[in-house]
């Protein structure tokens, strides 16, 4: 298991808002207490108030009321209330059923003249005000006047959370939410610690001066809306759609005399009198997104299982954008896909069952594979639980959901790399034509499922992917890939709902000035300690975080690295290799535990180094948490296409494209010089100049020699019988221009004959370069102190590269006071003083010829050295770290 330890500020978020519901456990004497859960709902709530539910025809929830009254009653609470959108419907049959319950439902109402919506609990009507509420609650002021002239409770759940139509609110709606009701929701069984915690803070301060300064900037009279309106209460309540957490999170009612009242009093109506005084405390647990995940886990199984098809015409003609439309198009697609694996559907619907403490039929059991038998290991502890010990469900859930995703994502990415590496040995994937077109996708999807055929049913020749056999390959991962894929967008939306209206929670707790969420950064990345120049990169920037303390932690997947101080190393599900990248592997993080990690840790922001599975993963957490997301790009791979593939034009723009939508996706991003930053912002790219960041690199100072010393040690070449020395270092690839140093040294040798190449780094090209050059000393890959020493012993650096974005080893060498000469290109002539730390050249013969001269002259090398650890120290961590930060909004001074 990945080791990780939660942040300061979770803890004691966590460990305050616990001690606080502890405190309320103990409110009332427990002899004059009753319990209630004043928030849950069943089938009755059949018409959502999200879109896509109306365009799909879903309810929210299938429950039967039977089913969750015997939730409730297993919860042992008191009294039965039903909160379903709109309607009292089961609180009526139940009443019809002779059953004691409390009347109520969620009223979902709106502010005049302001697209936003609200819901609102409401107790104690009759039917004739149902229908009255019904048509009152277009006006949130109208309908909270007539509840409290008929003496209606009423109780404002989840008040943090409402809906905004994509139009941000201000926190000022607040005000009127102190002016309306007296009874908040402050532990709600489905939001998290921030979210509870924040709404008991801001209730605490709702003072009678607040009220009444806000009942006066807002023309409302407090007395139309409450008998006491300075007297706040605080209420719990499940919001179990599902039967699942029923009852575990409630409101505590304090009835004095509680058993003399029994005797002439039904429990409801003394619950509905102990909620119109105030008298109430939250009781129960908070589930953060566990809860939350396993709702929409069991939602989207009901879903698959009762789904009808909601009809094209309909859908197409109901009100509501094109996109939403064809969004809900391809998931009703999807879902009559998912009807047809009858292996699927019997999980989800053992996995339903489950939730409600049915063990799984042995049938199911017995025909389950070997590789899926710690699945219905984990769903048969789950139902055993609930059964038998439901005070230990949520914690059980906490531990079983995520050992089910590890066993299916395991088994899926297993699976996939199998098909992916005996298809590719029979198509090698080559960097050219071929290559780009695997990128298509055919628009009759069927002919991506089953494979694309000529007239006499045989496979055609590659040309998209079809050619990968997506039908082959679903035979093999559906059942994984589906769980995969159900666990996942059940965490993702769990944590969407949670944390959608992220910006109105910030400014609340900066207006409260407590439960202040930390500005720290989340830095992924899927190269760490490999040999590259991310990953150097990316260790310097570490000892620079840690050395500072700066709110950075960097995270990375690894099997073998361990975590340590501001670095978060994960353990990979599994891992893939591309031949292409010198077999180097990259390993495949657990998706839910880097969410658990992102949340725990307090992060608000996300930088990433990398596009493959962490440039994913970043937008991911982007999107499920509503947190900003920054890349940094240390390679343009535009360039890197360029200059080892025989792309034509069309081919190349469409791998341009691609990159331009990927990196539109991201808040802002940052680039290491000025003309990969021209371009990003060019029509080309189109990205908007503000979103674009210039940053650099640095050398770790305990590198640096004394400018000085080296002055005096290292003599002239001409005057030394030492022969001069050249050096290249880097990797040993295409793209580094490593077939121009042939020629380079081919006419430094003619003019000096004695001077000697060493080439440090590996690569794909360095058996071809090893014949080309048979003098060089190739020294293979070797560690940055030995490497340091070869720059202090080298007369220059030659790098022939026309790719760097930055290159490190320019100041590298720079730092040593080993001059150099590059090309005149990108990162390298903003890093080198033309004339004065090196020199910039635009072509081979320029570049040898400079080195022949420099070589030539005792009194501008000694010169050039000083010059270029001067150069090199104008490059520090603090400056361009603190830059970074702020472009990211975090200030350190």
């Amino acid at each position: 298991m990945t080791s990780f330890t939660p942040s300061t500020f979770y803890l004691s978020l966590r460990a305050d808002f616990e001690n606080f519901l502890s405190q309320q456990a103990t409110a009332f004497p427990a002899d004059e207490t009753l319990k209630i859960d004043l928030h849950c709902h069943d089938k009755n709530s059949d018409i959502p108030d999200e879109l896509w539910g109306r365009l799909l025809r879903l309810p929210e929830t299938w429950l039967k009321t039977n089913d969750l009254v015997k939730s409730l009653n297993r919860s042992k609470v008191d009294v039965i209330t039903i909160t379903n959108h709109n309607n009292a419907r089961s609180c009526w049959e139940l009443e019809e059923q002779g059953i004691d319950n409390l009347t109520g439902a969620e009223f979902t109402c709106h502010f005049p003249n302001n697209e936003l919506s609200i819901h609102v609990l409401t107790y104690g009507f009759t039917r004739e005000q149902e229908a009255q509420l019904n048509e009152l609650r277009h006006n949130i002021i109208e309908f909270a006047r007539y509840c409290h002239r008929n003496e209606l409770v009423t109780v404002l759940p989840h008040p943090l959370y409402f809906y905004t139509h994509k139009n941000k609110p201000d926190i000022e709606l607040l005000e009127l939410f102190a002016v309306l009701f007296t009874r908040f929701e402050v532990l709600n069984g489905q939001r998290g610690y921030w979210q509870n915690q924040l709404t008991r803070q801001w209730v605490l301060s709702l003072d009678q001066d607040t009220v009444e300064a806000y009942a006066k900037k807002h023309d409302l009279n407090p007395f139309d809306f409450n008998e006491a309106p300075f007297h706040k209460s605080m209420t719990g309540g499940s919001d179990d759609h599902n039967g699942i957490f029923a009852g575990r999170t409630g409101t505590l009612v304090h009835i004095p005399n509680l058993q003399e009242k029994l005797k002439t009093q039904s429990k409801s109506s003394l619950i509905l009198q102990g909620l119109r005084e105030g008298r109430t405390a939250p009781y129960g647990e908070v589930g953060e997104e566990e809860k939350l995940t396993v709702t929409f886990l069991d939602y989207f199984a009901q879903v698959a299982i009762n789904m009808e098809d909601p009809g094209l015409i309909r859908l197409m003609l109901h009100k509501g954008d094109l996109k939403d439309k064809l969004l809900c198009l391809g998931i009703s697609n999807a879902m009559q896909e998912l009807k047809r694996h009858k292996y699927t559907l019997t999980f989800l619907k053992t996995f339903h069952e489950a939730l409600s403490g049915t063990k799984p039929a042995l049938l199911t059991e017995l025909g389950v594979s070997k590789p899926f038998k710690p699945v219905i290991k984990s769903v048969k502890k789950i139902a055993k639980t609930q059964r038998k010990d439901p005070d230990q469900f949520l914690n059980v859930i906490r531990q079983a959901v995520p050992e089910i995703f590890h066993t299916v994502t395991s088994l899926f990415f297993s699976r996939l790399n199998e098909h992916l590496q005996s298809e590719l040995n029979h198509q090698p994937i080559q960097m050219n034509d071929d290559w780009v077109k695997r990128f298509e996708v055919p628009t009759h999807i069927r002919a991506l499922i089953n494979g694309s055929r000529n007239s006499l049913g045989e496979r055609s020749t590659p040309d998209d992917m079809t050619s990968l056999n997506v039908g082959k390959l679903m035979d093999q991962i559906t059942f994984p890939a589906l769980a995969c894929g159900v666990l996942v967008g059940a965490s993702f939306t769990a944590s969407q709902v949670i944390y959608n209206n992220r910006t109105f929670l910030n400014d609340l707790a900066d207006n409260l000035g407590t439960a202040q969420h930390p500005e720290r950064v989340l830095w992924l990345t899927d190269s760490f300690c490999d040999r590259n120049g991310v990953s150097s990169a990316l260790q310097t920037t570490l000892k620079a975080i840690q050395k500072n303390d700066y709110p950075i932690d960097i995270l990375t997947c690894h099997p073998e690295l361990k975590s340590e101080d501001h670095l978060i190393v994960m353990e990979p599900v599994s891992q893939f290799k591309i031949r292409r990248f010198d077999n180097q592997a990259f390993h495949i993080p657990d998706i839910l535990t880097l969410q658990r990690i992102f949340e725990q840790g307090g992060y608000d922001r996300i930088i990433c180094s990398t596009e493959f599975f962490m440039g994913a993963f970043a937008l991911f957490l982007s999107k499920a948490f509503s947190v900003p997301a920054y890349f940094y790009m240390h390679t343009d791979w535009m360039e890197f296409i360029n200059r080892t593939t025989q792309l034509n034009t069309h081919e190349s723009d469409r791998i341009r494209r691609m990159l331009r939508a990927y990196y539109q996706q991201f808040d802002g991003i940052f680039t290491l010089n000025n003309d990969h930053r021209d371009w990003l912002i060019s029509p080309d790219m189109g990205l908007e100049a503000h979103k674009v960041f210039l940053t650099a690199h640095w050398v770790e100072p305990t590198h640096q020699p004394d400018k000085k010393k080296k002055s005096a040690n290292k003599q002239p070449t001409s005057s030394s019988s030492t022969c001069p020395i050249l050096l290249y270092a880097g990797r040993i690839s295409e793209e580094k221009g490593v077939f121009d140093l042939p020629e380079i040294m081919e006419r430094i040798t003619k003019h000096i004959p004695d001077v000697k190449l060493i080439i440090a780094g590996t690569g794909p090209a360095e058996e071809q370069l090893k014949m080309l050059l048979p003098n060089a000393s190739f020294t293979g890959w070797i560690d940055k102190k030995t490497l340091y020493m070869h720059y202090q012993h080298a007369d220059l650096l030659l790098l022939p590269s026309r790719f760097d974005t930055f290159g490190c080893v320019v100041l590298e060498a720079m730092s040593n006071g080993l001059p150099v000469i590059a090309f005149d290109e990108k990162g390298p002539k903003e890093i080198i003083l033309d004339n004065e730390t090196g020199y910039l050249v635009d072509d081979p013969e320029q570049m040898a010829n400079k080195a022949i001269k420099y070589l030539g002259n005792p009194k501008k090398q000694n010169a050039f050295r000083n010059n270029a650890i001067e150069r090199a120290n104008e490059f520090s961590a603090e400056p361009i770290i603190e830059k970074l930060l702020g472009d990211v909004g975090i200030h350190t001074q």
